[in-house]
């Protein structure tokens, strides 16, 4: 069964942005709600989500975002920690379809209006783009369930292990360039399994991957990805792989140069 999720449009999100990137995280905690009077549903698509089932999502997240540290400031690797394990958490408990959670306004309203103290916590005075839904690869929370909508291998004993595999910024990557490679799991995830086979052997791993993808890129439009068998899109990916590590490899040899007569004596 999917669930549809209430929806803040921009104009009521924006004011409300505002507001709350100067208040305090236990403020912001009071103003936390499971209903607003302006949020709106889509008008097809599954049952609507109860006040229950949104009380319950605030307190899971609530839960899991004690355990690393809220109400008060985290590290790094904590917020990473964080974001992994609240991937997973609103994939396996939101129960939505992806065309509903496409909708920025579906991510707004959980920003802003269920989970507003979280939100800002995670990013103190944060940019629009963090919790208004304006932009879901950048978005506190909408982020993460696609995250773990693309890497999700139900077949696999840990279904969410590949959000393992690359850091956020790497991940930030290859999900900001899903629409051109097909927007398609099977193609991120043996993205992803082409990785973990690469011994970089010095390389820096943004660099590859970025060249990597780019590569993917100017094949896009003449290869369907998607359509491949699996075993054909892993080779091909493969060979891209090798193809950027030759490359670069070869770049970082003619920046070091021939060693100069005499040096070292």
């Amino acid at each position: 069964m999917s669930l549809l999720y209430p929806r803040l449009l921009i104009e009521q999100a924006k004011p409300l942005h505002e507001q709350y990137r100067t208040l305090g995280i236990e403020e912001l905690g009071h103003r936390a709600g499971t209903s607003h009077q302006s949020a709106i549903y889509a008008a097809t698509g599954g049952d609507r989500v109860s006040t229950g089932q949104l009380a319950e999502l605030r307190s899971g997240v609530l839960q899991l975002a004690t355990q690393y540290g809220f109400p008060a400031e985290s590290s790094r690797g904590a917020r990473g920690e964080f974001d992994l394990r609240l991937a997973t958490y609103l994939h396996l408990g939101m129960k939505v379809i992806p065309a509903e959670a496409a909708s920025g306004d579906v991510w707004a309203f959980l920003a802003l209006v269920l989970l507003p103290d979280v939100a800002y916590w995670r990013y103190p005075q944060p940019p629009g783009d963090r919790v208004l839904g304006t932009d879901i690869t950048r978005h506190v929370l909408g982020r993460l369930w696609w995250r773990a909508q693309l890497v999700h291998s139900p077949d696999e004993p840990d279904s969410y292990k590949a959000l393992e595999v690359l850091g956020e910024a790497a991940l930030d990557q290859i999900y900001t360039r899903r629409k051109a490679l097909g927007g398609s799991p099977l193609v991120v995830k043996a993205i992803l399994r082409t990785w973990t086979t690469l011994e970089l052997d010095g390389l820096e791993e943004r660099a590859v991957l970025r060249d990597f993808l780019q590569r993917l890129l100017r094949l896009s439009p003449f290869v369907a990805f998607e359509a491949l068998d699996p075993v054909v899109l892993e080779e091909e990916l493969r060979a891209v792989a090798v193809e950027t590590m030759t490359a670069l490899r070869a770049v970082s040899k003619d920046r070091v140069g021939p060693i100069p007569a005499g040096a070292g004596e």
